[in-house]
């Protein structure tokens, strides 16, 4: 009878040998071969290179390991971001100075558009007395209020003159650009509101009620003159040359100097009864009503 003869009967000695030698090495280790041990014996370093700013604002930082991103301090970020921050209240005053200009010039159109007999009444009330008197009567009858709105611009035309007049000589108001101009327009009118006030007072307690009406009204009518020149001389001195803005400055000193001295002289001879008979009392009202104003908002300012 023949024998079955089989591959596997073979290869069953040799299988049976490398089993029994792989177990052996297998507890030589103490351990399974087939777990994985980390490769990372101690926790990753973190990274504590400073990249520097190239100035190229396409430039992209790699992250670090871990998923982190390096952050690069402000001082190795170089001039760029100095230059930056420096930029920000210039580019707001520049917004402030074109908002404003701009503003002022289209309100005075409008109002010149729509009250453009008005002011050329007030113009000529500027250079003669009985003009002057004539449109008092009307304001009394109940057209003034064309007059009080060209009031109302000369306000904001002289907050932003003593803006810019504080900016220039150095001495900010405000950090914000557009609070400094509120506060120097708010200025202006408790200025011009005071003073209007204290002639009510004295009129109220003296009899000189008809004169004071008729001041109050030629301070209206040199005020809306006086707005008109504001309006030139700010885009002037907003957007002239460096080397001209002193001269500008200086010449319109000498003009608003100028404008309130004719003033002065105006309200002299509306007073003139009283000023033989009462000169300390009339001394008294120059230096509190124009002199101290003037000179505590310029202290304000500088200060």
């Amino acid at each position: 009878m023949k024998a079955c003869f089989s591959p596997w009967t073979l290869l069953r000695p040799g299988l049976s040998i490398l089993a029994a030698a792989f177990a052996l090495m297998s507890f030589a280790q103490g351990g399974n071969p087939f777990d994985l041990t980390p490769r990372l014996a101690s926790p990753p370093q973190e990274d504590t290179a400073v990249i520097a700013d190239t100035g190229n604002p396409f430039d992209l930082l790699a992250p670090a390991a871990g998923g982190r991103q390096i952050k690069v301090p402000d001082a190795a970020q170089g001039p760029a971001l100095q230059k930056k921050r420096e930029s920000q209240p210039e580019m707001s005053n520049w917004r402030t100075l074109l908002v404003t200009t701009i503003g002022s010039m289209l309100v005075f159109t409008i109002l010149l558009t729509l009250f453009r007999p008005q002011f050329a009444r007030a113009y000529r009330a500027f250079q003669n007395d009985n003009m002057l008197s004539q449109l008092q009567r009307e304001r009394e009858g109940g057209g003034g209020l064309p007059y009080y709105l060209f009031y109302a611009l000369f306000m904001v035309n002289a907050g932003l003159f003593l803006y810019l007049i504080s900016r220039y000589f150095g001495f900010p108001v405000h950090p914000n650009s557009w609070v400094a101009l509120g506060y120097c327009a708010a200025a202006v009118v408790a200025l011009f509101l005071g003073k209007h006030l204290l002639l009510g007072i004295l009129s109220y307690i003296f009899p000189i009620d008809k004169e004071v009406r008729l001041y109050n009204f030629t301070i209206i009518i040199f005020s809306i003159m006086l707005g008109v020149f504001f309006m030139a001389a700010n885009m002037l001195i907003a957007y002239s040359p460096e080397h001209f803005t002193k001269y500008i400055i200086y010449v319109s000193f000498a003009f608003i100097a100028a404008l309130y001295l004719f003033r002065a002289l105006r309200g002299l001879f509306i007073g003139n009864r009283f000023l033989a008979f009462n000169k300390f009392h009339f001394l008294l009202y120059i230096c509190t009503v124009e002199i101290a104003p003037v000179l505590v908002l310029a202290r304000l300012i500088a200060g």
